[in-house]
């Protein structure tokens, strides 16, 4: 595997933040600090590039990592379903039959520490939850309801490592099915079912922001896996409140996330609050996919194209796809490390950009 790298320089300009439960946390968390104000975010990176690939049809799904020296991503397709990062180079996980074959497909990690990892996805073993306790990835936890068919576990998220949940979707039936959403909830001992739809759903996103939690998804799905609408919801007393429903060629991509001390909206290719009043002062013509980011001026946008950088000033591409088949599918914003998983179609490989910020020179 070989490795290129280059080095990008921009505007530069200083960023402060640090890690806190619910991941990177800004001076926008007031309760920490209130007296700091936001500094907009650097695009000062120094930048490397590697690619992964299991054959056959190996593609890389979700990434996570504890620190720039230890990240794992995971894939649909292919025999080497989930490799690791060690700050030099990427290697895939042991495979070892009887114990950790892994099978099936893999579309979430999310931890809090190295030794506190866990993963989920669909397929033999991929319905199940698995955890990484620092030395072994093992079976915790099959989701199985009565009456269903095979669930899809498509994201894990968590405050703390004692209340966590997992989302996704699992078939009604064998013949002709629909498809319900479910929402599953770790207390620190036990995964069990929270809620399960009673209407044809795909949850593809779950966030928790001061007691609330939001859900982005798709539906109704029948046999197909087709739908119409994109959805936002917030779950409370394990109940769903809708607030946002659309059609699909309305709203473009629908998702969420929760970065700094807030949860952020994408639909109609805008970042939103949960208020949904947009937090960019201009319009973007490209098909926006999904946001990250350390704070509210330190943002990372990802769209058709590539990768927006908005640092409440302005917005720049600090990466842009030269492939029209390629598509960023995953982003890790650590406190001066980024990573950008690439699905490069064309090319048959996942791609993996690494930025790591330059030290800021002192002005004279």
């Amino acid at each position: 595997m070989k490795s290129l790298l280059f080095k990008l320089t921009m505007f530069i300009v200083g960023a402060y933040l640090w890690f806190g439960a619910c991941g990177l946390l800004g001076p926008e968390d007031k309760e920490k600090d209130p007296v700091v104000e936001l500094e907009p975010g650097s695009r000062n990176y120094t930048w490397s590039v590697d690619s992964v690939y299991s054959a056959p049809g190996g593609w890389m799904n979700t990434i996570w990592g504890s620190s720039p020296d230890n990240v794992w991503i995971a894939s649909s397709g292919g025999f080497e379903k989930l490799w690791h990062y060690n700050g030099s180079e990427w290697t895939p996980y042991p495979y070892r039959e009887g114990l950790n074959g892994f099978t099936g497909d893999f579309y979430s990690i999310f931890g809090f520490e190295e030794d506190n990892v866990w993963m989920g996805g669909q397929g033999p073993g991929g319905r199940s939850i698995w955890h990484y306790d620092g030395r072994d990835w093992k079976l915790f936890y099959t989701y199985k309801p009565n009456g269903k068919g095979e669930a899809t576990i498509l994201d894990i998220w968590g405050c703390t490592s004692s209340n966590l949940h997992a989302v996704g979707t699992v078939p009604t039936g064998q013949s002709n099915p629909t498809y319900q959403g479910f929402i599953l909830h770790y207390d620190g001992r036990q995964w069990r079912e929270e809620l399960m739809t009673d209407f044809g759903m795909q949850f593809q996103r779950i966030r928790e922001n001061e007691e609330q939690i939001y859900l982005s998804g798709s539906g109704p799905y029948s046999t197909q896996l087709i739908s119409d609408s994109v959805s936002i919801y917030k779950l409370k007393d394990n109940h769903l409140d809708t607030l946002y429903s659309k059609n699909r060629n309305e709203a473009g991509s629908v998702s969420l996330n929760k970065f700094g001390d807030k949860v952020y909206f994408v639909a109609e290719n805008e970042v939103l609050d949960t208020s949904f009043i947009s937090n960019l002062p201009f319009t973007l013509t490209e098909d926006v996919f999904g946001v990250d980011g350390r704070h509210g001026k330190d943002m990372f946008i990802t769209t058709e194209k590539g990768v927006l950088h908005f640092n409440s000033e302005n917005v720049e591409y600090l990466l842009a796809l030269e492939s029209r088949n390629a598509v960023v599918f995953r982003t890790l914003i650590m406190e001066k490390d980024v990573f950008f998983l690439v699905n490069d179609y064309d090319a048959g490989t996942n791609v993996i950009y690494h930025g790591t910020l330059n030290e800021e020179e002192e002005e004279e």
